[in-house]
């Protein structure tokens, strides 16, 4: 069990390392966060933590998960404090599925449909985030998506011996990641 916390803890601190990256990219504004997807991200990860510890208990797996949620919303409210954020008409569909998500879970109360919601939902909403990580990699080249990985990977290991529900987000996290740092570190002549 205590190898558990201590990998929970790794886990959380190498997500938390990538969102500090992010933040301050934020306050220095040399990036411009869309406070709805942020807002949007933090619901859907929350609603599907919440849904996971409810119907199954919580396991150390799931802290990095947390603290993505928490990360996600710190973003959010401090681009939107320091009125450095992007708001577009688009960007209304990551809140409107992370409000979804909410119902989904209201109307159910079930983690699995949930948790599998909110991943299809986070990755439809990424797409755009490849397709501009394979259009232009240095735009979106950052320490960050490499924390992703380490973090998800420390994940997955904690989900041995638990129930497969565990094992959803950081696997789908550990692909999303694992993508665009393939994606931002590739050389392609085009």
């Amino acid at each position: 069990m205590m190898i558990e916390k201590i990998l929970g803890f790794l886990a959380g601190s190498m997500i938390t390392i990538a969102q500090i990256v992010y933040l301050t990219n934020t306050i220095k504004r040399k990036i411009r966060p869309s406070v709805l997807s942020w807002m949007g991200w933090a619901l859907l990860m929350g609603t599907s933590l919440i849904s996971q510890v409810l119907g199954a208990g919580w396991q150390w797996s799931l802290t990095s998960l947390l603290l993505s949620a928490v990360g996600a919303t710190t973003i959010a409210i401090t681009a939107f404090c320091i009125r450095n954020f992007s708001l577009s008409a688009s960007d209304w569909k990551f809140l409107v599925l992370g409000l979804g998500c909410i119902g989904i879970y209201f109307g159910s109360h079930d983690p699995w449909s949930t948790t599998i919601f909110a991943i299809i939902a986070d990755g439809i909403l990424g797409i755009p985030t490849i397709i501009k990580a394979y259009k232009d990699p240095v735009s979106e080249r950052s320490m960050a998506w490499i924390f992703g990985v380490a973090s998800q990977t420390i994940a997955l290991v904690l989900c041995i011996g638990h129930s497969p529900l565990y094992v959803l987000f950081p696997l789908y996290l550990f692909l999303f990641n694992g993508t665009m740092v393939c994606l931002t570190r590739a050389v392609r002549k085009d």
